[in-house]
């Protein structure tokens, strides 16, 4: 039975030496064939190091950043115009003494009649000149200021007493639309009237 065994081990021996003569390989016989093969016969690996340049940051583009500044401009301030108060006393004027022209009028029914028209016109001064200051028993002042609400005069009838007498009867219309009747008798001298008596009627 060892016999066998070696001579089937021998064979497969010699195959193998076979096949590797006919690769076109050496052998080598005893402990050092069936061994590790020494580091000196090994092959050096060749290692490829592949350096890749690294890829570049994107360069970021910082966005502007856009400040509104806002200009206010003040309201302009407005100084207002200073107020000026006028302050008026009010002083009376007294009207002065006229010294109008006195007609010439002979007859006495023509001066009454003027006499009443002047006053009619407003025409104070006139009247007071054509008798008004002998019959007025007043100042100018006080004379105007009693016609202040006479609107018209208006003779009614008219009667000569002689030269220089004159007999009348005269309605007065006032502002308010009212009318006052007077009657009177009044003396004319050198064409103007040098007294009156005068009374009302109405």
């Amino acid at each position: 039975m060892r016999a066998n065994r070696t001579a089937l081990a021998a064979g497969v021996a010699a195959g193998v030496l076979a096949a590797v003569a006919a690769c076109g390989g050496s052998t080598t016989t005893g402990s050092a064939a069936s061994g590790p093969a020494s580091p000196a016969n090994r092959p050096t690996p060749t290692v490829t190091v592949t350096t890749q340049a690294p890829t570049p940051a994107p360069v970021v583009t910082p966005t502007p950043v856009v400040t509104a500044t806002r200009v206010v401009t003040p309201a302009p301030v407005v100084t207002p115009a200073p107020v000026v108060t006028v302050t008026r006393t009010a002083v009376a004027t007294v009207p002065a003494t006229p010294t109008a022209a006195v007609p010439h009028l002979t007859n006495a029914s023509a001066v009454v009649s003027q006499y009443y028209q002047d006053i009619t016109n407003h025409d104070y001064a006139a009247a007071w000149a054509l008798g008004g200051s002998n019959i007025a028993g007043e100042t100018y002042a006080q004379y105007v200021a009693g016609f202040s609400t006479t609107a018209s005069i208006t003779l009614g009838t008219v009667s000569d007493f002689g030269a220089s007498q004159v007999q009348a009867v005269l309605f007065a219309t006032q502002t308010d639309g009212t009318v006052k009747q007077y009657q009177g008798t009044y003396t004319v001298a050198n064409g103007v009237l040098t007294a009156a008596s005068i009374r009302q009627t109405g």
